[in-house]
């Protein structure tokens, strides 16, 4: 376990033994991020497993296993406490079906105390020996990146059907004149007629027989019999009730049960068998989102049945709504792919093992709780757990006494599709909204940045360029070093400079899974690819391996920078825990271009995600009701204020204008809002709670008055 010297001026490599879990420091999740809505107060209560029990040994056998785009990880605890590892293709239809499955039953074959040939391939896996099984994937996310899930349909209210489709108007590029929006999951829109509204400020002003009166008044219709003018709600009419927060709400329009049915109906028709249910205001006041919820399940012809509230009960409505979309159109496929997984095994598996799966968050959940928008980032999670709980810790002298604090540490993750990278201080950082392949999704996520740049990442020569990615090889058919016809791939560079020695990698190559990685097949793919363009002429071999290698450097440093420079930390201070099955070919030579002095290579490093899949907790996630915030024109930044005005066309409201008047003509010190000069809030404007500045027809001057002087 000592620090070896992997270059004189450059980063120490320090190798980490295998660490026993009690000794390691415990992970207190720390939750960061731009803006965190007041309505959402987050408890993650950890509860830690029997890691004890299961490293003496309890006589089962105890799997972790990571489940990537390229390789399939399994760490796994042998009856009697001992640990061993092993990894294989996740795609080799010639010889298995699932990868996970196949890494159980490889182990169980060979480790079964009670003889080998128990578990013959083919046959369906005898549980009674495993005592927990601990899985992330990737399912989810190769979903959403290739648009790959469920055919869903989106059930939203009325007036609303466009509204997931326009989106918050972010553009990834400003400067981009061909910038496209996202596509969206759902295939068919159902508008219902429901409204739900806030009764506190639309009530503080009137006496209890005015709202008795708006209770048992009925809702008004629309004078105009042409279709092309909704028949909206009157404001304030309708039954008071009590929403989650405590508040008030005021049930405009309840929806019609018999017109939700026919509508569903039509989708169910169609062939959708998913739904995403949004209403507005339902994170208050669900009662309309259950009630469509129960009219699609008792139909029978829905398989995925996604409510908002349920998903991610958050104000802004775009956000929960694409976190809902997401859930309803990846959770059949987690659904689908648990079914060819469980297919694997005997009946044991779901009520004798204890099957979890590991959510964005960085803990585990039961297999019957994991939903496709908790999977995004399953399979790295496990990594930033294995590394935080193994390179992050205090060195003491044999007296016990403190030596060196812990240094915070980079996690660099490079495997076979993509590289992924993160920071640990102490704590985990989490992100409560992020955009994933153009959509965006509200849900708890460790701050992880992925770049498409991998050991299978496919090499170019574009003009005279070098190019990396973001094509990747994938599993099958690989790098072309994997002697299945494949992709000229950053693993053959690697091959070909020697940092990949075959005789110290798996042979599980070839038509029979017993031949070694193909190093003459990888010269030969650059001496065609150097053949092939004019520009490529003169260099050896090596040297156009070594240029691929550079660049794919380069790519991996910049979200690095972005994790530590772009928000004030010292990267020089910063040490950096390499690992997945790539990580170490390229990590002194990252750190070298980046001013980090020290390199960790945990013992199993190339596994490390699956091995931090043994050490995670399970979690917890509690969810606070909050009630809404006045609409108060404040902070530390006021906009300046805005007047909106109905217009109405034959009694119904068409559209709004907004009317917008600069801080210095209300009493602010200056134009424009946050003078610099301003010492407090008042010198920057008027504060202002909703206030309704007509109302009966009447100009309410001195309400105005009141609050302006």
């Amino acid at each position: 376990g000592g620090e070896r010297r992997a270059h004189t001026s450059g980063p120490r490599l320090a190798l980490l033994p295998s660490l026993s879990s009690p000794r390691l420091p415990p992970i207190t999740p720390r939750h960061r991020s731009s803006e965190i809505s007041a309505s959402l107060r987050k408890k993650m209560t950890s509860t830690s497993t029997d890691d004890a029990a299961q490293r003496q040994g309890d006589g089962k056998f105890h799997f972790a296993i990571d489940r990537g785009g390229t390789f399939t990880d399994v760490h796994c605890t042998l009856p009697d406490g001992r640990e061993v590892v092993s990894k294989l293709l996740s795609v080799d239809p010639s010889n298995y079906d699932d990868a996970p499955t196949e890494g159980i039953r490889r182990l169980l074959d060979e480790h079964d105390p009670t003889g080998k040939g128990r578990h013959p391939r083919g046959k369906a896996v005898d549980t009674s020996s495993i005592g927990s099984i601990r899985m992330g994937t990737t399912v989810a996310t190769n979903a959403l990146l290739e648009r790959e899930g469920e055919r869903m349909g989106l059930v939203i209210t009325k007036g609303f059907g466009d509204l997931l489709r326009i989106g918050d108007q972010t553009r990834a590029d400003i400067f981009d004149l061909t910038c496209k929006a996202p596509e969206v999951l759902y295939e068919d829109v159902v508008e219902v007629d429901e409204r739900v509204m806030l009764a506190e400020f639309f009530d503080e002003n009137k006496s209890e027989e005015e709202i008795a009166t708006l209770e048992e008044k009925q809702p008004a219709k629309s004078n105009s019999d042409d279709d092309r003018w909704p028949k909206w709600p009157e404001a304030g009419v309708g039954k008071r009730v009590v929403g989650v927060t405590g508040e008030k709400v005021i049930s405009l329009r309840r929806p019609d049960a018999d017109a939700i049915r026919a509508s569903l109906q039509k989708l169910a028709d169609k062939g959708i068998q998913s739904l995403a249910v949004v209403f507005l205001h339902s994170y208050v006041y669900p009662e309309h989102e259950k009630l469509v919820g129960d009219i699609a399940r008792s139909m029978g012809c829905f398989s995925e049945i996604s409510l908002s509230h349920e998903v991610m009960s958050m104000v802004k409505l775009v956000p929960r709504g694409h976190t809902a979309c997401a859930a309803a159109y990846l959770t059949p496929e987690i659904t689908e792919y648990l079914a060819g997984f469980t297919k694997g095994f005997d009946d044991g598996l779901m009520t004798n093992v204890q099957l979890d799966f590991m959510k964005s968050d960085g803990g585990l959940t039961p297999v019957n709780d994991f939903g496709g928008h908790q999977a995004i980032l399953s399979g790295p999670a496990g990594g930033v757990v294995g590394y935080a709980k193994t390179s992050y810790r205090t060195t003491l002298d044999e007296g016990g006494n403190v030596v060196n604090k812990p240094i915070p540490v980079i996690g660099f993750d490079m495997g076979g599709t993509s590289t992924d990278v993160s920071r640990y201080d102490g704590t985990l950082e989490h992100v409560f909204e992020t955009t994933t392949a153009g959509v965006s999704i509200q849900a708890p996520q460790l701050d992880i940045h992925t770049v498409a740049a991998g050991g299978g990442s496919r090499l170019f020569l574009h003009n005279g360029l070098f190019v990396v990615g973001p094509e990747s090889s994938k599993a099958h058919p690989g790098p072309v070093c994997y002697r299945k016809n494949g992709y000229l791939s950053v693993t053959d560079a690697n091959v070909v400079l020697g940092r990949v020695i075959p005789d110290h990698f798996p042979n599980i190559f070839g038509p029979n899974e017993d031949e070694p990685l193909d190093l003459e097949g990888a010269r030969a793919a650059f001496r065609t690819l150097a053949e092939k363009n004019e520009e490529a002429k003169g260099r050896t071999i090596e040297e156009l391996a070594y240029g691929f290698v550079q660049v794919a450097n380069e790519a991996m440093c910049r979200p690095i920078r972005n994790l530590t420079q772009m928000r004030g930390f010292d990267i020089t201070k910063h040490a950096l825990a390499c690992f997945g099955g790539a990580g170490p070919q390229h990590a002194c030579a990252m750190a070298r271009a980046l001013g980090i002095t020290k390199v960790y290579v945990h013992r199993y490093g190339g596994i490390l995600s699956a091995y931090g899949l043994s050490m995670a907790d399970a979690v917890v996630e509690e969810q606070e009701p909050a009630k809404d915030h006045p609409q108060l024109a404040g902070g530390s930044h006021l906009p300046d204020i805005t007047v909106i005005t109905p217009v109405f066309h034959e009694g119904n409201i068409l559209f709004f204008v907004a009317s917008r008047g600069h801080h210095s003509d209300i009493g602010g010190i200056s134009p424009g809002s946050m003078p610099p000069h301003s010492t407090n809030l008042e010198e920057e404007g008027a504060r202002i709670v909703a206030f309704k500045l007509v109302k009966d027809g009447k100009f309410q001057e001195a309400g105005i008055t009141d609050i302006l002087v």
